[in-house]
């Protein structure tokens, strides 16, 4: 009898777990496998162990299926994301679920210390985040796109590589339908940058010291020219986290590599020393906010989700 009942126990607990996944609040996901790497000078490997993490998933009114956006914060953490894009989302009928990268790693920020952890390694973060997307019956498994930012806007161009959908959601599992990244860092070269497995919309400011527009710029000619599906709005006048800073400030701290252009064999690296200059990484950026840029980001994001997600 008092094997049936712990047994049963198990059985309640594990049904509990399920419909916490299912029911909108932070709760805990597995990561699609990890990536580690021994050295600085050694490529990343995929592995298949799973780590856990967590996000905070919510839904518009009504019952569903929903679209839904994936966030993917910056180096300093996802507080900063949902009041921004989560209310305004989810009025226009996306569910959303903003992934937190840094907790789950007992890390409080990567801004001052990018070598803790780097945004290739979240990549398993966003497509173990579309897996528990895909299994939720309130959510359209077919119409998931991902949007992030700055860090996490490195993330989601990582992630829109058809390297990332072949290695981490192969054999027809679900894929994400389109990607946002804003601000994202566009300097490194590798080979995998070339192709794409869905849309790429990359939004950034012209004013940006930290994550520059230009070689977006570049490499989104470069892509649109070999017939990938890749376009960029660059918001006049607009500074680093354009939508999200409360106003502009300096921060004297962060690691700045806006004039490094260093080259990878690989999207798993390592990066080739001899291609950057030893006095290109300084530190220092410009965060500000421009509430005219974002308003303008908005309509456009709404826009372009309405095409893409069709």
């Amino acid at each position: 009898m008092r094997t049936v009942a712990l047994l049963s126990l198990v059985v309640v607990s594990l049904w509990c777990g399920t419909l916490r996944a299912q029911d909108p609040g932070v709760i805990s996901i597995s990561t699609a496998g990890s990536l580690q790497r021994g050295a600085a000078t050694e490529p990343f490997a995929v592995v298949a162990t799973s780590l856990q993490i967590s996000g905070d998933l919510r839904f518009p009114e009504g019952a569903g299926p929903f679209p839904a956006v994936v966030l993917a914060h910056g180096c300093a953490g996802n507080q900063y994301v949902e009041p921004v894009w989560g209310p305004f989302l989810r009025r226009a009928g996306y569910a959303t679920f903003n992934i937190d990268s840094l907790r789950g790693r007992s890390l409080s920020e990567v801004c001052t210390q990018p070598g803790a952890l780097a945004p290739t390694q979240r990549v398993p973060d966003v497509y173990g985040a579309l897996r528990l997307l895909a299994a939720n019956p309130k959510v359209d498994a077919k119409r998931v796109a991902l949007m992030g930012f700055s860090h996490g806007g490195i993330v989601t161009m990582l992630a829109s590589t058809a390297w990332a959908r072949d290695t981490f959601a192969p054999n027809g599992q679900p894929a994400f339908r389109a990607f946002f990244p804003f601000y994202p860092y566009c300097n490194t070269i590798f080979p995998e940058r070339d192709r794409v497995s869905a849309p790429v919309r990359i939004h950034t400011g012209a004013a940006d010291d930290w994550t520059p527009a230009k070689p977006c710029a570049d490499l989104a000619a470069s892509l649109k020219a070999a017939g990938q599906d890749v376009a960029i709005t660059v918001y006049p006048d607009a500074f680093h986290s354009f939508d999200q800073a409360r106003n502009y400030v300096y921060l004297p701290s962060v690691v700045n590599g806006a004039d490094c252009f260093a080259t990878m064999p690989g999207i798993l690296g390592p990066v080739d020393l001899k291609s950057v200059s030893s006095s290109c990484l300084k530190k220092g950026a410009t965060v500000g906010n421009s509430p005219s840029a974002t308003e303008q980001a908005r309509k456009n994001v709404l826009v372009q989700l309405g095409e893409l997600l069709k």
